[in-house]
């Protein structure tokens, strides 16, 4: 068995609490640092349906990206997923925007996923740059994108794609960078209307792959970071899957 502590501070290692943005609530939410597991659940959301997963494993704590707890608490109901950790005596880890900046973190997995070489990071801007495997039209790299990612659907607008950007999750704003960084194409995780609009008039291929495809592709190496740390503790990885469908 291991520590909720020990766990904990070898996350701090990988994705330091100081990289976090100042509106961010990342580190352990709910729980006991001295609280002994064997057994941890690792899950892009911590969701009720992902408490009850760890509870019926025997997981003493999940490790999230997205924080559990955000905005103050005002009331605790038997359908939120903060009450049932509690129900449980499960705790709750979140590893949020000092995971997309880490050097090991969310946009550096994402650029794997979809073979980025010679890639340059950019943690304050949230933003990743590589070469892709060989020069692709739009649609060609769209179609690329949702087989490596597992997407249910990519939206993308039409351009070139030479040098690729990648900035996970809800990084749409990243698109309008792509003159001071040189890229023209941008792979992102939402983008709004008038960021579409945008990179239509400036001739970037956007690519819109979901927030959740873009940066489920942390968890697998977090679990092999993690395992070679604890090989007494077993990390799981929840079997939640994209909370949406496409047609």
């Amino acid at each position: 068995m291991t520590s909720i502590r020990k766990i904990e501070e070898f996350c701090k290692q990988i994705a330091p609490y100081e990289l976090a943005d100042e509106w961010d609530n990342v580190g352990l939410l709910v729980g006991a640092e001295n609280d002994e597991v064997d057994k941890v659940l690792l899950a892009l959301d911590i969701t009720p349906a992902a408490v009850e997963e760890a509870h019926n494993i025997g997981a003493g704590l999940i490790i999230s990206h997205h924080p559990v707890i955000f905005e103050p608490l005002r009331y605790l109901t038997p359908d939120s997923a903060v009450y049932a950790l509690a129900k449980y005596g499960i705790g709750g880890l979140c590893l949020h925007t000092n995971l997309d900046r880490a050097q090991q973190g969310v946009n550096t997995q994402l650029a794997k996923a979809l073979g980025l070489k010679n890639t340059a990071f950019y943690p304050e801007d949230y933003l990743l740059i590589g070469d892709p495997e060989c020069e692709m039209t739009a649609e060609e790299f769209a179609a690329f994108v949702k087989e490596k990612l597992g997407a249910p659907s990519v939206r993308f607008t039409d351009g070139k794609v030479t040098k690729v950007a990648v900035s996970s999750g809800g990084g749409g704003g990243g698109v309008e960078l792509c003159k001071e960084y040189g890229f023209d194409a941008f792979v992102t995780g939402e983008m709004k209307h008038h960021q579409y609009l945008w990179a239509v008039s400036h001739g970037i291929a956007a690519f819109d792959a979901g927030h959740f495809s873009t940066e489920n592709v942390v968890i697998e190496p977090l679990k092999g970071m993690l395992e070679k740390a604890f090989p007494e503790t077993e990390f799981i990885i929840s079997g939640q899957d994209c909370p949406y469908r496409s047609v």
